[in-house]
């Protein structure tokens, strides 16, 4: 692979291709259902005592990635993801290399890998939340609330475009070699990617010569459990991007070449609830089916139910709200 450099300082600038750049993203953009999946899973095992803590995973995962990223920032100077790569970042002053970032440029980098994602998920399920009562007909009446929604919404809206467009125009710039900046949110920090320098490990025959001579010290036991704790992380990450490429990779399998499953037994409980929704007991109102357990209900009714409970109120089956669809019925 040719390697184009700008000698900067005396450091010299390699830089990453857009491939590199592109898929430190996705990575990144997989850790959260990762571990939203992983604290679900630890929870199932006994819902009773720890169920409230999935109404908080948005925030469990920014504490826990506030921890991860800091710590690779602090000792590898790059997120996660980008240690991934073989990537690390470096300051830009004055159109020159500086080998490490600052302390404000670590604080700004933390921000904006942790607290930037947080707040636009946020944005996007308040927006995503109000379009959907505006559908069902039960938006506020109040005029400071309604025009408060509409400003949610249009606002997701504009900065969305706004946002993808900066994206966008700057991998032009930076495939074209007209910026050095990967991303318009590096360039506001005057920070760049590149290349990390080749790190010595300490061996096992390092390891065995140093318990042999009784030299092995504390420092090099953290270190190891470091190294085993940041490569099972890796390690992880890999999978991850792996069964992510599988997962599409068998996306498109014809459905009518798998075997038809026998049809499921229908509980006497089902002709409780014909015609009428299991939680309000009411005619349904929007009709939303659940996929896990087949029961239909009320749009909302559901959606209250799935976002405190996470299971349905019938079978209690485990459920989240990607396993809602909605029923056009006339």
């Amino acid at each position: 692979m040719a390697e184009k450099g700008a000698h900067l300082t005396g450091t010299t600038y390699i830089r990453p291709s857009i491939f590199e750049i592109i898929a430190q993203e996705s990575l990144a953009s997989t850790l959260e259902p990762a571990f939203k999946k992983i604290l679900s899973f630890l929870v199932s095992f006994n819902p009773e005592k720890y169920g409230h803590i999935l109404q908080w995973t948005d925030e469990s995962y920014l504490i826990f990635n506030a921890f991860l990223q800091q710590y690779y920032l602090r000792k590898y100077s790059a997120s996660f993801s980008e240690t991934f790569y073989g990537l690390k970042r470096v300051a830009v002053v004055n159109s020159k290399l500086k080998e490490k970032l600052v302390y404000k440029q670590q604080i700004l980098s933390l921000i904006v890998i942790v607290i930037f994602p947080y707040l636009k998920n946020k944005l996007v399920e308040f927006s995503t939340r109000y379009e959907l009562k505006k559908t069902d007909g039960r938006t506020s009446k109040e005029k400071r609330h309604k025009f408060l929604h509409e400003c949610i919404v249009k606002g997701h809206l504009i900065l969305f475009i706004t946002y993808e467009t900066l994206m966008l125009y700057n991998y032009i710039l930076y495939v074209s070699e007209k910026s050095i900046y990967p991303s318009f949110l590096l360039k506001s920090l005057s920070i760049t990617l590149t290349y990390t320098d080749p790190q010595s490990t300490l061996t096992i025959a390092e390891l065995l010569r140093k318990i042999k001579y009784n030299s092995f010290t504390i420092g090099d036991g953290w270190n190891i459990f470091q190294r085993v704790v940041t490569g099972s992380l890796e390690l992880g990450a890999f999978f991850l991007q792996f069964l992510s490429w599988w997962n599409q990779e068998n996306y498109d399998m014809n459905i009518i070449n798998l075997p038809a499953p026998p049809p499921p037994k229908v509980p006497n409980v089902v002709q409780q609830y014909k015609g009428i929704c299991p939680v309000c007991c009411k005619p349904h109102r929007v009709h939303t089916v659940l996929t896990v357990s087949g029961y239909v209900f009320c749009y909302q009714c559901i959606l209250s139910e799935i976002r405190m409970k996470k299971r349905c109120p019938v079978t209690c089956y485990p459920a989240k709200e990607d396993d809602l669809i909605r029923l056009y019925i006339q």
